[in-house]
């Protein structure tokens, strides 16, 4: 079973929040919790890194 990363809309909303949260569910499910928290830091620097560059832009 592929777990496929979510569409996410620009406005990044409530279900969007929803659909992530899902997706992570389910990829978590399956992985030790130092994986787990390691997917999470990874996770964190990546949308920090995008968050900066889109508030940099305005």
């Amino acid at each position: 079973m592929t777990i496929e990363f979510p569409n996410l809309s620009n406005r990044f909303d409530a279900e969007d929040i929803r659909k992530l949260r899902e997706y992570n569910s389910l990829k978590h499910s399956k992985m030790t919790h130092k994986e787990i928290l390691e997917d999470i830091r990874q996770g964190a620097e990546s949308f920090m890194s995008e968050f900066t560059s889109r508030v940099a832009e305005k």
